[in-house]
Formats: structure tokens, C-alpha cells, sequence
């Protein structure tokens, strides 16, 4: 199993050079949405309320509007 990594969210973007463009929470989950400009991808994260990361995952244009336009 993966460690779990405590981060930063404030410098997740910056140490990526990716943008946050889009969050949602539940509960003592955050699901975040990033997107970088030069390598035309997604990343989907899910951090607790600690900020340790729990999923890092590249995901495809696709999967991320579906996510963002997805109502609860």
C-alpha cells in the first residue's frame, strides 16, 4: 500500500505548476481538481482534513468535466 503523504495544498500548485480548478467536500473529505497548462492533463485528489493525501490519480479531460458537472 502507498504511504500516505501529509501536504500543503497551498504549495501543491506551486511545486506541480499546477492550477486548482475545482473543489468539492464531504464531510472530513476534500476532492480537488487540478489542471496543468503545459502537459494538457488533469490530477484528482482526494485529502482528509489533516491534508494527508489519499488518492493521486491522472485523470482525462472527460472524466474531469464529468466530475465538476456532476450535481449532488
Amino acid at each position: 500500500m502507498e504511504k500516505l503523504r501529509k501536504i500543503k495544498l497551498e504549495l501543491y500548485n506551486l511545486k506541480t505548476k499546477a492550477r486548482k480548478i475545482f473543489r468539492r467536500g464531504y464531510e472530513d473529505l476534500t476532492m480537488l481538481i487540478y489542471y496543468h497548462d503545459l502537459k494538457e492533463n488533469f490530477k484528482l485528489l482526494i485529502v482528509n482534513t489533516n491534508q494527508t493525501l489519499l488518492l493521486e490519480k491522472e485523470i482525462s479531460r472527460a472524466e474531469a468535466f464529468r466530475i465538476m458537472n456532476t450535481r449532488r
